[in-house]
């Protein structure tokens, strides 16, 4: 459907869409179908880029791109390189002036495009980001996550108090807003490295000058077992690390130190988060991890301290509250095992057929 920006019938693309898509082939489509369904498709353009998957996820989008005749949606295959790589492979077929990102297992809800067009119309926001749905393998709704709320909606600078408001609040998702374009960089997700909108959404605030925000909920973020929020490595506490080394390095003294120390406290609660729920074998090399997190803190308060005399509060006492985080993990994790049969089961009923592809 065409839509109106100043008062004039456009039909130029104003958003992209970019999917990340890796082994979820009973998810894709419905992803996909999300957008495809809203009112304003004309103004998007939607960039799946299949991670080398080994399921039939490139088959099952492919479907849908045959459906639409290549209209909205542009399909690309890679050899799986994580999701930094794909969602970077999509940013650079990017030529609308807006982008956002979607994992190709969650959903855009009703109403996104018509809360979203008409403030990326405006041609004056950097940033718009809304609330999001929690929702189950069924798109039942679980739970919603609060960006926005009434008090702060509507268009705003990216000031000192937007910022701070950002840190304070730390939800990073990369999916819960959109991004005007030339705010990236080439390449700009991390490869390699889980909690990628950590380390990016960030600085990606500093460099905007505006804020939109919407106070409802816009996208679905399904909540499935075996995602990589669901599970813990000793890899993830590494990475958190070297992120909390980067917003560390950003203080310099200057007026955005408060900024950079509140991203590496939550930072550090969420590697506490991590720590507590790596397997036996890995947690005492986690702990060490999380101790060195805590020093990197301490070298940057006494360099601040010495340098502006300015007095950086230390971070709480932490060992204790890991380990009693760790075994209430470890209990809730005796009631997943039993679900999780039901999950395995549900999910080869949600594969696609052969006879289903042929058909669509």
């Amino acid at each position: 459907m065409p839509f109106e920006s100043d008062s004039l019938r456009d039909t130029s693309p104003l958003l992209s869409i970019v999917v990340a898509a890796y082994n979820i082939e009973g998810y894709i489509e419905e992803a996909l179908e999300s957008l495809l369904s809203q009112p304003h498709i004309d103004a998007m353009k939607i960039i799946v880029v299949d991670d080398g998957s080994r399921d039939e996820t490139y088959a099952a989008a492919r479907t849908i791109v045959e459906r639409d005749r290549g209209v909205h949606i542009e399909l690309l295959h890679q050899e799986n390189g994580g999701l930094s790589a794909a969602r970077n492979t999509g940013l650079a077929a990017v030529r609308t002036p807006y982008v956002g990102f979607l994992d190709g297992d969650d959903i855009y809800l009703k109403g996104f495009t018509e809360a979203m067009i008409p403030v990326l119309a405006e041609r004056k926001w950097d940033v718009v980001e809304y609330n999001v749905k929690i929702i189950d393998d069924d798109g039942r709704e679980l739970d919603e996550i609060e960006l926005v709320n009434n008090a702060t909606s509507g268009g705003h600078p990216m000031d000192r108090a937007a910022l701070q408001h950002f840190a304070d609040t730390f939800h990073t998702f990369a999916w819960a807003r959109v991004y005007r374009t030339d705010l990236f960089d080439a390449a700009p997700f991390p490869v390699g490295r889980n909690y990628e909108d950590m380390a990016l959404v960030p600085s990606t605030y500093l460099r905007a000058s505006s804020i939109y925000r919407i106070p409802t909920p816009l996208i679905g973020y399904r909540r499935r077992f075996g995602s990589i929020t669901q599970t813990a490595k000793l890899r993830d506490m590494q990475n958190l690390r070297v992120t909390g080394q980067e917003a560390l390095a950003r203080c310099d003294g200057g007026e955005m130190d408060d900024f950079w120390l509140a991203v590496f406290d939550k930072l550090f609660h969420r590697a506490c988060h991590v720590c507590a729920r790596v397997d036996r074998a890995s947690f005492k090399q986690a702990s060490e991890t999380l101790t060195a997190m805590a020093v990197d803190h301490r070298k940057m308060r006494e360099k601040l301290t010495e340098r502006s005399g300015r007095e950086v509060v230390e971070l709480a006492p932490f060992d204790l509250n890991v380990r009693a985080d760790r075994s209430i993990h470890f209990l809730k994790g005796l009631v997943k095992k039993v679900l999780r049969r039901s999950l395995d089961h549900h999910q080869r009923e949600r594969r696609p057929s052969t006879s289903n592809q042929l058909s669509g």
